[in-house]
């Protein structure tokens, strides 16, 4: 008999394995569900709280969104999202993203109590704001921009809109929103900086990891974050991946001698270069084969032309 491994089991495990026992279409259904739950967490909030995520029907991902830019540019990154959701799926559960209108009861049978409990109810910010009382001296101010407009129908539309900003601006200050550090404009209480700050800071911090890469392509991430303290590991993967495609356009497949060889070979491997050699130039250069510029008459070499197999132990 198999000895039994001390401890109890994990809820979840226990989860996947009756499911996996109750069949491949319950088992699809379930991941179906595990991805419509998670969609924040496979997309990233930006795109999560700018799409809302219908259903999964015959292997498409039906979205819907109202930000036609965004749609364009999701459209461009369809073969990444596919990926992401299969991957998290552990399953090829769909081939291809489309967008459309939003479903109605009907279509949406079974799916709406996933897609709503991960909604939170939206505060009406409208109402709120138009509750917000302005002292005589703001009125006079939104009258006074208006009045400097050539056209009356123009200055009407601008003093209200100062109106509105001006409300807006209270109703954030009366929910403790702060001002930001770097700017002074308010933002949220829990955020460090405002979203212009913030996006800013963003480029300068990849900006500084990409001049790290290129400087040590062998570094990890400890070593990324001693020059970059405020460098995420997912930053670093994201430029690290995007620094590989790009040298590997620049590097033909059966180049193993150049500079730009070898330091595609450490930015993909991470490796310093005193472990560099002609072995792992070679696999990498091989595992690399298809992202790699290839002139018309390059022919693919076999695989154990290039890994070699071990030798066979004795007696084998």
């Amino acid at each position: 008999m198999a000895r039994r491994t001390p401890g109890l089991e994990r809820p979840d495990t226990i989860i996947k394995k009756t499911i996996h026992h109750m069949g491949k279409p319950a088992e699809l259904k379930y991941y179906m569900h595990w991805v419509l739950w998670h969609w924040p967490d496979i997309v990233g909030e930006f795109i999560a709280r700018n799409t809302e995520v219908q259903g999964i029907r015959k292997d498409v991902l039906y979205l819907y969104s109202d930000n036609a830019a965004l749609r364009n540019e999701l459209q461009m990154m369809m073969p990444q999202i596919v990926q992401q959701v299969n991957n998290f799926a552990g399953q090829k559960m769909i081939t291809k993203v489309v967008f459309g209108k939003r479903w109605d009861k009907a279509d949406t049978e079974g799916l709406e109590e996933i897609r709503l409990a991960q909604q939170e109810k939206e505060e009406n910010l409208g109402a709120q704001r138009r509750k917000v009382p302005l002292s005589p001296v703001e009125m006079q101010q939104a009258e006074q921009l208006a009045a400097q407009a050539s056209d009356a129908e123009i200055g009407t539309a601008a003093g209200n809109v100062y109106r509105k900003y001006l409300q807006m601006q209270k109703l954030r200050q009366q929910s403790n929103w702060q001002k930001c550090p770097e700017c002074g404009r308010l933002m949220e209480p829990e955020s460090r900086l405002c979203p212009e700050c913030s996006r800013r800071e963003r480029e300068q911090v990849t900006a500084a990891v990409r001049q790290v890469l290129r400087d040590m392509p062998w570094a990890r991430y400890k070593e990324v974050h001693e020059f970059v303290p405020l460098c995420t590991p997912k930053i670093i993967n994201e430029q690290r991946a995007a620094m590989v495609q790009q040298l590997a356009a620049e590097v033909e497949a059966g180049d193993t001698k150049s500079m730009k060889a070898k330091t595609l070979v450490m930015l993909y491997r991470c490796l310093p270069p005193e472990q560099l050699n002609e072995d792992n130039i070679t696999r990498t250069i091989y595992d690399l084969r298809f992202d790699l510029h290839r002139p018309r008459d390059y022919k693919a070499p076999r695989r154990y032309d290039v890994i070699k197999l071990g030798k066979r132990r004795q007696g084998s």
